[in-house]
């Protein structure tokens, strides 16, 4: 086939719309594009076209269009752009199909001149698909080869492995108009193709190394680790070993993915591994659906950790190991090999991970085909992570691979045909396995690996990481997101849609999106929930002390009059936002103590465990400084739970420190989105408008992923210490306060004022202030402040709410102060029921197939013919746009093929009214005019298309695992070992037996991002392991607790021979 088979031309919008006409010589057939409607002509009618039009670039392939939202505070509009692949580079040949790199792209506008491209996003992702590392197969027709497939599921599956396609969304325009994408746009996967031809004799062998990075979360090293909720985890890799001889093709798989809890390595880091894990018990139901989908995708699962004993990963390496030994997956065998520690002992130490990895290998065994027709399958895979999944893994995966050659070159009986051959085959897997353990590296960490040949060598490379990681990889991480978002990217509306609906169908069918949201109370019921608010200035934590009354959280969350022993039903959610956590001094301006965060988590979890009915859980804690929001949740709740996220803000100094700020946790209940915010804003009688900066930066500058703001939202809870004062001598307050005339002070009140004015917090609400002001007392006393400066009393403490004003999700139940006299502040507390929505997914299938009927066929295409003639005679095209205009339809494209005048609407409704034409006389009723759809099954097509994105799929969420867990997003590095909340500090030796109270949850994975209301089910009780593995021992024979990082063995000598 031609290597630049595509040409593209134009005709500019000067001559009326922006018309665009894609040659294919490869097809002998063209796609003309006007007005958002695609229709294929034929290679005559287009060479005829194609005069009229200047040539605006060549193509070696089409990757697909992209829509992009571009939104301004004046407009927002799509823009649509066809990615046209301009330079590739050869790789190989697989099956008789040519592997290519693509070496770059071009962006061609589909809605005006090139010239005319405005959006500074697109050189950004122009320079990511640009990288050399997305690759495609081209063929001859009928002979498709989809690189996102391994040899095993070519056969298995009939489509592509979405994991791995990379454009699939980029095919929905082609697909929507019933043309056949792959005959115009490549597939293409992200990763590594490595392909050699190695000569048996005269007869000649394929080895290639395919490495597949998965789509469905990704993005660069220090901005996406982990899993998330739907237990899809960061590099995650399919790598594929694959042999082809004669007629007979051998392929082994295994995977490689990011440890399946939630963390992250935030910050700037020079060769550092700081983990900060946002909170344990949240990670249990992502582990389980990350096990679940392995096991359905691979049938059997082994899992290989080699995090090590050194700074977090200790931390990070327990929480994996204790979670999935109490999960329902504890059948997993998991082989738990430190590799720096055990490679400084000596590097024979890997003998002990080969005697456990080669009856693996043996025993799944690897696909075998002849002729295209399996003997043998591949039935189980090893599953290997490290910290990044990059130099470690990609040492012991490459010992994997020649375990398994050693199984292929049995099966494809190599030896048979030249003798000693088996050693030109090991030598080329180990040289090609380097480069792909170089090239899964760069995308990742923007790097090659580290080998262990050179120090200077690897110590270059990390800085170049270093760099990489905090100076450019958020630019990456946004051109990620809008390849495979597009649209859907920073758009809220798309955001919302994605909580009621399967995403899938979004992308499919963008039309329906307005209608269906409309209509999103009948798919869905309210669920009540309760909430608490609590915000405290613990002026620095000066006079912690849990066993005093006067710090007991018991009164304060639960109020006094609180019957642990009757009917009044626990909380689903309780927040609570602290400030002055610590002393706002330099030293903690620079790194605060985490110490005060860790003893009010205890006190506010055991205060939740021991006072109420229910069992709850730390779901995320952040701190900034002296500001600390912790969130907890019911353990019930937990499954409901999605999206969650943190983000702060330094406003303090103009934003240079942390001594003032905001933090954020936003999350996913159901199908309603919630944000809660702790702010503490600038303090000072007369510094209103530092206050008011204070909270606008808080709002344009928090962010979320994918784009998301403070205003994306569909409930807002803000507390904090505000500290805006009342307007009026320290005496009158006093005085006001003491006759009980609070309602004399609210005039008076700084935030009411700017509320009113407009200046803050618009459409917000506040309970009205029914208790004395809240600041500023001496501390153990209920006397106002006393001291030298004697600061006027204020409600500097507040907590406001925002709702969506249509569906009014939020009712207030109580606004009150408590008793707690350890701070110059009394805490306030704020008692809400919140509505969340739930979707009712067979009432949301009924409702999308009433939308798109509505809508009409997604090609809004109509075929009119005229009664007589066997082809159309294009004398009578004006007569029948004629009777369209009077129908007052817009026309955007037509073209007359044979019998058939094709005729595009920019609406599906339009098509669907101009059905009414149908045996309409035209030219002064000589001739009669036939009208019918294009696509006159759409819906039947809809149907068939969107019902697994409706289906259910049951699986178990095993909750008894988080029993006494107690770890929050706690930086766990080693500088501050002693503040870090330990696995096993509430509990020494954890115990994973169920309880009535710790059910098994039976969830729905819903690709709407909801689960089912819970169900309990008998659970097993999965055994602990009596004693861990004893640590290595150094030289000296004591235990080396943490070893020193080995140079890392060069790729040319791994793996190592032993006798």
């Amino acid at each position: 086939m031609s290597l630049r088979g595509y040409r593209i031309y134009a005709i500019p919008r000067t001559t009326g719309t922006y018309r665009v006409l894609v040659e294919s010589v490869n097809n002998n057939a063209y796609l003309y594009i006007e007005n958002g409607s695609i229709a294929t002509l034929s290679a005559t009618d287009g060479d005829n076209l194609k005069q009229t039009f200047t040539k605006v670039a060549d193509g070696c392939g089409l990757m697909g269009i992209l829509r992009l939202s571009v939104k301004t505070p004046a407009i927002s509009v799509v823009d649509t752009y066809l990615i046209v692949i301009t330079e590739v580079k050869s790789v190989g040949k697989i099956n008789e199909s040519d592997v290519y790199k693509v070496a770059a792209v071009k962006f061609l506008s589909l809605n005006h001149e090139p010239t005319l491209v405005t959006d500074d996003r697109i050189p950004e992702l122009a320079r990511l698909l640009s990288s050399e590392n997305f690759y495609f197969a081209t063929s001859g027709p009928g002979n498709l080869f989809d690189l996102t497939l391994s040899a095993q599921r070519r056969h298995d599956a009939a489509s592509s492995d979405y994991r791995f396609f990379w454009n699939r969304n980029l095919h929905f325009p082609l697909e929507r108009f019933g043309i056949n994408s792959d005959d115009w746009f490549v597939r293409c996967m992200c990763g590594s193709v490595l392909i050699r031809t190695i000569y048996v004799g005269h007869r000649t062998a394929k080895v290639a190394i395919i490495s597949r990075l998965s789509c469905e979360r990704v993005g660069t090293r220090f901005n996406v680790r982990g899993a998330n909720d739907d237990g899809q985890v960061a590099n995650f890799v399919e790598t594929e070993q694959l042999i082809s001889f004669e007629n007979r093709e051998s392929s082994f798989v295994q995977i490689r993915g990011s440890v399946p809890l939630f963390w992250e390595q935030p910050g700037i880091q020079v060769g550092s591994h700081s983990i900060r894990m946002r909170s344990i018990e949240a990670s249990v139901p992502a582990l389980e659906r990350h096990f679940l989908q392995l096991k359905k995708l691979y049938n059997e699962v082994s899992a290989v950790n080699l995090l090590g004993s050194k700074e977090g990963e200790r931390k990070l390496s327990e929480a994996f190991k204790t979670l999935l030994h109490g999960s329902s997956h504890n059948d997993v065998e998991m082989i738990n090999f430190d590799y720096h520690a055990q490679m400084k002992v000596s590097k024979s130490s890997i003998k002990q991970l080969q005697a456990k990895l080669d009856p693996m290998v043996d025993n799944w065994q690897c696909y075998l085909s002849t002729d295209g027709k399996p003997d043998k399958s591949q039935t189980g895979v090893i599953r290997t992570n490290c910290l990044d999944c990059l130099d470690r893994t990609n040492c012991v995966q490459t010992l994997i691979g020649m375990k398994a050659l050693t199984v292929q070159l049995a099966d494809l009986e190599v030896e048979k045909f030249k003798a000693k051959i088996s050693q030109r085959f090991e030598e080329t897997l180990k040289e090609i396995w380097q480069k792909n353990g170089d090239q899964c590296s760069i995308i990742y960490a923007g790097t090659g690996a580290l080998e262990g040949k050179s120090k200077l060598k690897d110590a270059s490379r990390s800085i170049a990481r270093t760099f990489q990681n905090n100076l450019m990889d958020s630019a990456k991480q946004e051109s990620f997101d809008l390849f495979l978002l597009g649209n859907g990217y920073f758009d809220d509306e798309f955001d919302k849609a994605c909580r009621f609906l399967p995403v899938q169908m979004i992308k499919e069918c963008p039309a329906a999106l307005p209608e269906l949201i409309s209509r999103r109370d009948e798919m869905s019921t309210r669920q009540p929930l309760s909430v608490f608010c609590g915000t405290w200035n613990v002026n620095g934590g000066k006079h912690l002390n849990v066993a005093r009354k006067d710090n007991s959280f018991e009164e304060w969350i639960f109020g006094a009059d609180w019957d642990a022993e009757g009917d009044v039903p626990p909380y689903d959610i309780v927040v609570i936002g602290l400030e002055e956590i610590v002393d706002l001094n330099a030293t903690n301006m620079v790194k605060a103590s985490t110490t005060n965060q860790r003893l009010f988590c205890e006190q506010v979890k055991r205060t939740l465990n021991e006072k109420s009915r229910e069992k709850f859980i730390i779901l995320g804690c952040e701190q900034l400084v002296g500001v600390c929001l912790i969130l907890c949740v019911r353990t019930q709740l937990l499954p409901r739970v999605r999206g969650l996220a943190i983000s702060d803000v330094k406003t303090g100094m103009g934003g240079a420190t942390g001594n003032k700020g905001s933090v954020a946790i936003r999350l996913t209940i159901d199908a309603t989105s919630v944000l809660f915010i702790c702010s503490h804003f600038a303090a000072g009688q007369h510094e209103v408008a530092n206050r008011n900066d204070d909270y606008a930066t808080a709002v344009r500058k928090l962010r979320f992923p994918q784009g998301r703001t403070v205003d994306s939202h569909d409930v807002i809870f803000w507390l904090g210490d505000f500290n805006y004062r009342i307007s009026m001598p320290g005496g009158e307050i006093k005085k006001y306060v003491e006759q009980g005339q609070l309602d004399a002070l609210i005039p008076y009140d700084q935030l009411t004022e700017q509320r009113q004015l407009g200046n803050v917090f618009k459409g917000f609400e506040e309970a009205p202030l029914k208790f004395p002001p809240t600041y500023k007392y001496d501390t153990f006393s209920d006397i106002y402040d006393t001291s030298e400066k004697a600061r006027a009393p204020a409600w500097t403490d507040r907590v406001l709410w925002r709702d969506e004003p249509t569906e009014k999700l939020v009712q207030l139940l109580d606004y009150r102060t408590a008793p707690l006299k350890s701070s110059d502040h009394r805490p306030v507390a704020a008692i809400f029921q919140l509505d969340v929505l739930k979707v009712n997914l067979k009432k949301c299938e009924e409702i999308f197939h009433d939308v798109v009927s509505s809508l009409g066929p997604p090609d809004c295409m109509i075929l009119v013919s005229i009664e007589g003639f066997a082809a159309f005679p294009e004398f009578l095209k004006d007569e029948v746009l004629s009777k369209l205009q009077e129908l007052g339809v817009t026309v955007t494209l037509y073209t007359i093929e044979g019998n058939f005048m094709k005729i595009a609407f920019d609406y599906g409704s339009s098509a669907l009214a101009a059905l009414s034409m149908d045996g309409t006389d035209i030219n002064d009723k000589q001739h009669r005019i036939s009208v019918q759809l294009r696509s006159p099954d759409w819906e039947d097509d809809w149907a068939i298309r969107m019902a697994p994105a409706f289906r259910r799929e049951p699986s178990c969420i095993n909750l008894s695992a988080i029993e006494g867990l107690s770890i929050v997003n706690l930086a766990l590095d080693d500088d501050e070992v002693d503040d870090t909340v330990s696995i096993a500090s509430a509990r020494s030796c954890i115990d994973f037996s169920t309880s009535n109270n710790t059910p098994i949850f039976q969830e729905q994975i819903l690709l709407s991002g909801s689960a089912a209301t819970p169900t309990n089910a008998a659970p097993p009780t999965p055994s602990r392991p009596a004693t861990l593995p004893p640590r290595p021992l150094s030289s000296n024979g004591t235990t080396n607790n943490v070893p020193a990082i080995p140079p890392r063995p060069s790729p040319a000598n791994w793996p190592p021979r032993f006798s």
